[in-house]
């Protein structure tokens, strides 16, 4: 959503976030002014911007502060505040994203008018417009204005669009919808199918509220899905009875807010809304696979579920302790709903780390690079499979997002085979084992062992061992010495060294 942000907005961002992902929250000067490409004065004046608008946004827990010994900028930040909420606050304050928002529930009969409303100029308006419609094309939609100032383009891309614009800029700071409360959201939702979503369960709860808010706003607006769209997969049908009668049920609680369209209408739409919660999915509150994917025909005859599960078997086959059967249904569950979220979104975008900070950032977290390293591989071989022949039209795209689902997935600490480690201490080496476990046991399989047996893996020390000791201790593993109090540069190697040993102990061989 960067592309939201004007100029002196943009280098503001920059900086906050340069100097938030840096060391301790500190950055030199010298650095800003080099990667930034800035001058000193420009620096001075974004600096002082920055502190004037967060007084402005509220956030008075943050500010930049600047040192003199050495020239450097640090960033005072509350607990309460992320720099999140801070992009969200000057994207909020953009002429872009107001007039997206008032696109969604208005429309205009020219650009005079609208640039009016917005308080710019005609042609910083037209620039906008420009500007907005190179972004939004890979959602499917565009700003017309060729009669009248609107919306044009996909509706499902429409609706897709304004869900992670709000979810994402206004998140739970505030709700930006008179018509409907967000608790009545909840209390339609707690009629939708089980298979499909479960009311009052916390994962992705605001994605599906904003999704259903902008849903009902258009379809009140007049803005329908025309029954002649193509899908390039089966729409949600309920089979199972128990799903029939919910689904009857949700449909009813539409009507409610939506009463003048007909129920044919109403049916197609309803079958569409709870086929994008279903494209969602992945939700850590369901357990099983939903019915749906089992009882649809369609799901057999294209071979998209004899591919999900040619998935799920070559994943499980490359681990050295293969999956439990409720560990197996999740990973199954997980690339059913992202396989059928591109079927169903086809054509759309759905690179979501262009609109949600972080998104696909977790190598960010070092103890995890070993692990990231091999389920690229994992996944970059699986992708160039014939048998993955269907999902020729979105390979790239889909192979990041079951990147993302097998790095949730798949704990290293029970699915690759153990770490025997030795932890050597001048006095005692439980202290040092509770803080070697606490840092790397969500990581990697380890055991840590109080005897001298010839399968251990690494020994670990805080006293050195002179070449007489390590040969009469027959020790011929890898030894990390490191402080008595470890420091981060100690948990760095132990880190590197264990990196090393769990690649041979990832793929079953």
């Amino acid at each position: 959503m960067r592309e939201l942000l004007d100029s002196k907005s943009k280098k503001r961002v920059a900086v906050i976030e340069k100097i938030f992902y840096s060391s301790n929250h500190i950055c030199t000067q010298s650095e800003l002014l080099e990667q930034l490409d800035m001058t000193y004065p420009t620096l001075l004046s974004v600096i002082d911007g920055i502190n004037n608008d967060v007084v402005r946004f509220g956030y008075s827990d943050f500010s930049i502060s600047r040192h003199s010994h050495p020239q450097s900028y640090s960033i005072n930040i509350n607990k309460s505040i992320s720099i999140q909420l801070l992009v969200h606050a000057y994207i909020r304050e953009s002429s872009k994203f107001q007039l997206l928002e008032l696109l969604l529930t208005s429309s205009f009969p020219n650009l005079q008018l609208l640039s009016k409303s917005l308080y710019i100029s005609y042609n910083s308006l037209r620039k906008d417009i420009k500007e907005l419609n190179q972004f939004l094309k890979k959602n499917g939609i565009k700003i017309s204005a060729k009669e009248g100032v609107r919306l044009e383009g996909d509706e499902i891309g429409i609706r897709l669009f304004y869900t992670f614009l709000y979810l994402n800029v206004y998140g739970g700071d505030s709700w930006p919808f008179s018509f409907i409360q967000y608790f009545e959201i909840t209390r339609i939702l707690e009629n939708c199918p089980k298979e499909i979503y479960i009311a009052h369960s916390i994962d992705k709860s605001m994605l599906i509220h904003y999704y259903l808010a902008v849903h009902l706003l258009r379809v009140r607006q007049g803005f329908l899905i025309p029954e002649s769209r193509e899908f390039a997969i089966a729409l949600y049908t309920p089979y199972p009875e128990e799903s029939i009668e919910s689904f009857n049920l949700f449909m009813n609680n539409l009507n409610v807010y939506v009463p003048n369209i007909t129920n044919k209408i109403q049916l197609f739409t309803s079958r569409i809304l709870l086929s994008v919660f279903l494209a969602f999915g992945n939700y850590s509150s369901i357990d099983k696979v939903p019915p749906f994917f089992y009882l649809e025909n369609q799901f057999n005859q294209n071979k998209f579920l004899e591919t999900v599960f040619f998935i799920t078997n070559q994943v499980d086959q490359h681990l050295s302790i293969p999956f439990s059967e409720r560990e197996k249904e999740k990973l199954l569950y997980s690339l059913l709903s992202v396989t059928y979220r591109f079927f169903l979104f086809k054509g759309l975008s759905m690179d979501l780390s262009s609109v949600i900070m972080g998104f696909s950032e977790i190598e960010r977290n070092l103890k995890k690079i070993h692990k990231m390293k091999h389920l690229k591989c994992l996944v970059q071989q699986m992708m160039e499979l014939e048998e993955l022949a269907i999902l020729e039209p979105f390979k790239k795209e889909l192979g990041d997002n079951y990147l993302l689902i097998l790095e949730k997935r798949i704990d290293f600490s029970k699915h690759t085979l153990p770490i025997k480690v030795a932890i050597l201490s001048v006095i005692s080496n439980e202290t040092a084992t509770f803080d070697f476990m606490s840092h790397f046991s969500n990581y990697y399989n380890i055991c840590v062992t109080d005897r001298m047996e010839k399968n251990i893996d690494l020994f670990i020390s805080d006293f050195p061992l002179s070449p007489s000791v390590i040969s009469r201790l027959s020790i011929h593993q890898p030894i990390v010495y490191v402080n008595t109090r470890w420091t981060e540069t100690d948990y760095t190697k132990v880190n590197t060294i264990l990196a090393g040993i769990s690649a041979e102990n990832f793929i079953n061989k």
